[in-house]
């Protein structure tokens, strides 16, 4: 199995962890900010769903995805969790394939620059743990505990299990 697939699918999991656990959170918790975070756990979360699904839109040949305006006024956590999991789902369909990095050029604002697979990955693996890590300091400032969403946790979740036992060695050396 190529490793990129279960960075984004620990990414998939914990994107959906923090959007469930903001989503129980009052309109008061959700817009409470600490200095130096992106803002409000609420504009950090829509910022960080909002880039995934512009991420794909950068990706060669990949699916269309719902783009949402995180600037916009917030519709449902419904919403927002669908636009999540389709970028999630095009992200972890994207990385299942690749075999080789590869260079693009992406148009952003009629500018276009260059571009790698990996530099691109690599991109959204940072950009979404330093919002997701800006989520948990928000809360844990204002004495809220938020939930673990590190690899080690998603490690013994069913799906990282799975991961796990796919790969462990048996008695006679072989993966299953």
């Amino acid at each position: 199995m190529n490793p990129w697939s279960n960075v984004f699918r620990h990414h998939r999991w914990s994107n959906r962890v923090i959007i469930d656990f903001l989503s129980t959170l009052t309109d008061e918790q959700l817009e409470l900010t600490v200095p130096g975070a992106y803002g409000s756990s609420l504009a950090t979360i829509r910022h960080l769903v909002s880039s995934d699904a512009d991420y794909v839109r950068i990706i060669p040949d990949a699916p269309d995805v719902t783009q949402i305006d995180d600037a916009g006024p917030f519709g449902t956590w419904d919403e927002l969790r669908e636009v999540a999991r389709e970028a999630d789902t095009a992200l972890i369909g994207y990385v299942d394939g690749l075999t080789d990095d590869a260079f693009f050029v992406d148009v952003d604002d009629g500018t276009p620059f260059d571009l790698t697979t990996s530099f691109l990955l690599g991109q959204i693996i940072h950009h979404a743990t330093e919002h997701r890590t800006q989520i948990r300091t928000t809360m844990s400032a204002h004495a809220i505990d938020a939930p673990d969403i590190s690899v080690w946790a998603w490690r013994t979740t069913d799906e990282g299990q799975s991961v796990l036992d796919a790969l462990r060695p048996h008695a006679d050396g072989s993966t299953r």
